[in-house]
């Protein structure tokens, strides 16, 4: 890989990493019924395998081009 092709696989690995840290806050999720309650949510629970490969094939890129 060129040197401009691992920059740019670090400028996404640098976006993934931001995306996941403004995902991680809490959220309530408004549970409907006789009586309104919420329940805690985590968003980035609900994408964090997503993530997860997203990284995993990042870092086997940039192995191959090194």
């Amino acid at each position: 890989m060129t040197n401009e092709q691992l920059d740019e696989l670090q400028n996404i690995r640098n976006a993934v990493d931001d995306l996941y840290k403004k995902l991680d806050v809490e959220l309530y999720e408004k549970k409907l019924a006789a009586k309104v309650s919420y329940h805690k949510i985590n968003p980035s629970s609900l994408i964090t395998s997503n993530l997860e490969y997203i990284v995993k094939k990042l870092n086997l890129l940039q192995e191959a081009g090194e």
